[in-house]
């Protein structure tokens, strides 16, 4: 009889844990939650950025302080007296200016304070304007009437004037400034001084001013 050979037991095979290059290059889970964390911050940053970019854009156009629009819409003349005789040429009437101030601040009122102004004739002073306080709010327009008295107490030259006054046509010239602050959402508070020239002529027959011009 054949003896049966005992069966030879086959040496257990070792179970290697393959490494990242045998498995494919799969990444380890920690390498992937750094790279998740990265992207990330990545994206807030560059959120960030962009919301930066927007708020500068948004402050330069909207919290800028503007300096107001300052104008005069009408001048009506008032109790026009006159004489042009030859040794004491005179006059003095009453201007009724309509001052326009329009704020064109998005989000800042406007606050002015008392102001004072002139009218000349030439380089002599004829008259005081004298302005109230006030104030205009954001994106609106204020329209005040102010009542200057014109004498022609102070001239010098009497006989430009008796010249003046016999042709009917006086040139006069006034000046404005006004002082105050714009006060944009209690943040930002800037000094503004808008100013104003304006030229016109006084026409005696007529009683009523021509040719304003205003800059």
């Amino acid at each position: 009889m054949q003896e049966d050979h005992p069966a030879k037991s086959l040496a257990p095979v070792d179970d290697y844990p393959r490494s990242d290059l045998e498995s494919g290059g799969n990444k380890p889970k920690v390498l992937r939650k750094e790279e998740k964390s990265s992207k990330c911050l990545v994206y807030m940053l560059a959120i960030m950025v962009i919301q930066g970019s927007v708020l500068l854009v948004f402050a330069s156009i909207f919290l800028r302080p503007r300096t107001p629009c300052f104008d005069i819409g009408s001048v009506t003349v008032r109790n026009l007296k006159y004489e042009n005789n030859s040794s004491s040429p005179s006059f003095n009437f009453t201007l009724v200016t309509q001052v326009i101030v329009e704020n064109t601040n998005f989000f800042g009122d406007f606050r002015f304070e008392n102001s004072n102004g002139t009218v000349g004739c030439g380089s002599e002073i004829v008259g005081q304007m004298k302005m109230p306080k006030g104030r205009t709010q954001a994106r609106a327009t204020e329209r005040m009437n102010v009542s200057i008295d014109v004498s022609s107490l102070r001239l010098s030259d009497t006989k430009k004037l008796s010249s003046n006054i016999s042709s009917g046509l006086l040139e006069l010239n006034s000046y404005v400034k006004l002082s105050g602050k714009v006060n944009i959402l209690n943040i930002v508070r800037r000094r503004r001084n808008p100013e104003l020239n304006c030229f016109m002529t006084l026409n005696f027959t007529g009683k009523a001013i021509q040719g304003l011009k205003c800059y």
